[in-house]
């Protein structure tokens, strides 16, 4: 979906973003639940996340807006943010992330990824 390599990207910051974004996941939904979910999603919101990559991922008008589009880590977060936003945002605070970098992606993959504003 991206169409960058694994070397583009911060590994470390990957995992720790994937982290995060776990803990919203019940422990018992984490193995077995939760990869076939988050597939799922995915692969329904496939064109939303593509709208998404075009419009502040490497190389777009906006790249560099969202800092958190660069890590393939991100499309974990927007799920998380469709079904969990207040506890993935309390987490995220917690584990002392920067509060701005989540905002802008809850804010643009909310408000900005629909059909009818034509992006």
């Amino acid at each position: 979906m991206t169409g960058t390599s694994s070397e583009q990207w911060d590994q470390e910051s990957a995992r720790e973003v994937v982290r995060i974004a776990l803990c919203t996941v019940q422990l018992m939904e984490r193995d077995i639940y939760y990869p076939r979910a988050l597939e799922t999603y995915l692969q329904t919101h496939r064109a939303r996340l593509e709208r998404l990559w075009r419009r502040y991922g490497p190389g777009s008008m906006f790249a560099g807006e969202l800092v958190l589009i660069d890590l393939p880590a991100c499309f974990v977060l927007c799920e998380r943010i469709d079904n969990t936003p207040t506890w993935l945002e309390g987490i995220w605070t917690r584990e002392g992330q920067e509060e701005t970098a989540l905002e802008r992606l809850h804010n643009s993959w909310l408000y900005d990824t629909s059909e009818e504003d034509g992006r």
